[in-house]
């Protein structure tokens, strides 16, 4: 048997447990494999599978989110939806629309969720409900392709991986309905801030203005993609900073100088959308598009889904041990050996100071029985020393008697014989 087998067996190299392979022992090669060929035979695997990417537009009517979702993506995705008539709204609509966008051969399938309606209503309190049950929707269909026995193939992937939340440009922070719509949302999807028509606003009231909404979302527990998600993303640090984004939407292209841009056009002047210094329309974007699309998709599939996943099995009864998914496997059993560890310390020290106890309260008892036995061994030394000095008084007298009565006896046999003599 060769010798890396014999000490796997022996137990040198131990099960790494599941999902790990054991400790590769390392190699020189003699001459090149063609190893450095393989990510871009990953690569070009991976560019013609095509990319599913579902984004949520809520926000109140008037705020310009179409126009932006049409500035976003560089195409006419949908025409503006006029406000409704806020008595004859009965409730939130939601309408999905799905387009396929390809770039350098990159297919991109994007879905826009619109939410016509929302803050129309008189009364708001359920302005979220219709939102909220979509969205559990489309993670009980994720669920339930996962349980098909075909389950190992593709799922087309129709949960919403980010949620665009328009806030209107009041300066004051968020009103009611805007803390509760985010507070609600945040706990299922993540959740990116916008201010909208940032035009409308001069530099210094933006930055005012973020600051306030930074201080309302903290107070009020709302969670940020990506601002809350740091093991989740990566590269978004420099994006983290224009959070939450102010945007411009425009559908005019106008000629500046020697290029065409989309841009307001106001008697005093042009705002253009992509300027950095007009608007954080291409931070947002580089978020979107550039640096975190993936991080999205798998923070909606690692963190949200998950979790709703495991909520729906702990109803039907399921422990919580078996509803960890196989990623944070490593993790928790990480943390049931230090909690295992910390509670067998705790009933080590529980049996030690036990064991104390009984090991003094013995030691008493026995003291105290080892002073009663002296004491009653002390008693019964005197009781015998007297009862010693009682016989040996006895055992004189009786000496004494003998004595007496042998000499008295002698003395009559002695008269007797000089009386009668033969």
């Amino acid at each position: 048997m060769p010798l890396e087998f014999a000490h796997q067996h022996s137990g040198q190299f131990p099960d790494p447990g599941p999902w790990k392979h054991p400790q590769p022992r390392p190699l020189d090669l003699t001459s090149p494999l063609g190893l450095d060929a393989l990510p871009n035979q990953h690569f070009t695997k991976v560019k013609r599978n095509t990319f599913d990417l579902n984004l949520m537009v809520v926000g109140e009517s008037g705020l310009g989110k179409t126009t932006f979702m049409n500035t976003l993506f560089n195409t006419d995705l949908k025409e503006e939806i006029l406000p409704r008539n806020p008595q004859s709204t009965q409730t939130v609509q939601i309408q999905p629309s799905y387009y396929e966008l390809v770039e350098d051969g990159v297919i991109l399938n994007l879905c826009i969720v619109d939410t016509p309606g929302f803050g129309d209503e008189l009364n708001r309190e359920h302005n979220v409900t219709p939102i909220m049950e979509y969205i559990d929707k489309q993670f009980e269909e994720y669920m339930t392709a996962e349980r098909h026995p075909g389950f190992r193939k593709a799922i087309p992937d129709t949960r919403i991986h980010a949620v665009l939340y328009f806030i209107a440009p009041n300066g004051h922070g968020l009103k009611e309905l805007d803390a509760r719509a985010l507070q609600t949302l945040a706990k299922k999807v993540n959740v990116i801030p916008i201010i909208a028509k940032a035009d409308t606003m001069t530099a210094e009231e933006k930055v005012s203005f973020k600051h306030i909404l930074l201080r309302d979302l903290q107070e009020h527990g709302i969670k940020t993609f990506p601002s809350d998600y740091p093991d989740e993303v990566d590269g978004a640090e420099e994006l983290l900073q224009h959070i939450p984004f102010s945007v411009i939407g425009s559908d005019t292209i106008a000629r500046i100088g020697n290029r065409d841009v989309r841009c307001r056009t106001y008697r005093w002047g042009v705002v253009e959308v992509e300027n950095a210094e007009h608007s954080d329309f291409v931070y947002l974007r580089e978020l979107l598009m550039s640096t975190c699309l993936h991080d999205l998709v798998e923070t909606t599939h690692n963190v949200h889904y998950h979790r709703h996943r495991g909520d729906a099995l702990r109803k039907l009864g399921r422990p919580v041990s078996i509803l960890e998914c196989d990623d944070t496997y490593d993790s928790q059993i990480e943390g049931t050996k230090s909690q295992n560890k910390q509670e067998m310390d705790r009933r080590e020290e529980e049996i030690r100071q036990m064991f104390v106890q009984k090991v003094k309260e013995k030691e008493i008892a026995l003291r105290e029985r080892e002073e009663q036995l002296n004491a009653k061994k002390a008693e019964l030394m005197a009781e015998l020393e007297q009862a010693r000095l009682q016989l040996e008084a006895e055992h004189r007298e009786v000496e004494e008697l003998v004595t007496l009565s042998r000499s008295g006896t002698l003395s009559k046999s002695s008269s007797k014989l000089f009386k009668n003599p033969k």
